[in-house]
């Protein structure tokens, strides 16, 4: 059993020196390998970015029901927040406490267009 461990640790020596052994690569093949291990590891953080924002819930959960159309930091630990929950404007407030209902905000009108409103002059005045 010792000259297992022993065998093995004296490999583990001889590593460093068969890596020296080997040849020197030209310089285009090492920018190939530090282009390629770059792209890799690229790669690897978009993989693990979409995995986390799919997990995680951000970006186009496919429904609309509820938008975000404003958050704005008080103090440290108290936040407003302005959001539109089908068609409801609510004002929200989130502490440490919790999240409490200040408001329910009404839809402004809608403003009329451009053109409808240049139409509807032109029809007052002739």
């Amino acid at each position: 059993m010792l000259l297992n461990y022993l065998l093995c640790s004296f490999c583990l020596l001889l590593v460093p020196v068969v890596a020296l052994a080997a040849e020197m690569d030209s310089m285009g093949s090492m920018l190939g390998k530090t282009i390629w291990a770059l792209l890799v590891v690229v790669g690897l953080i978009l993989i693990l970015y979409g995995l986390m924002r799919k997990k995680m819930g951000y970006g186009n959960t496919g429904s609309n029901n509820i938008k975000v159309i404003e958050i704005r930091p008080i103090m440290p630990k108290n936040t407003l927040a302005l959001i539109e929950v089908q068609g409801k404007k609510l004002l929200i407030g989130i502490s440490s406490n919790g999240m409490h209902l200040l408001s329910d905000l009404p839809l402004p009108a809608k403003n009329p267009q451009f053109q409808e409103v240049l139409r509807e002059k032109q029809c007052n005045t002739e």
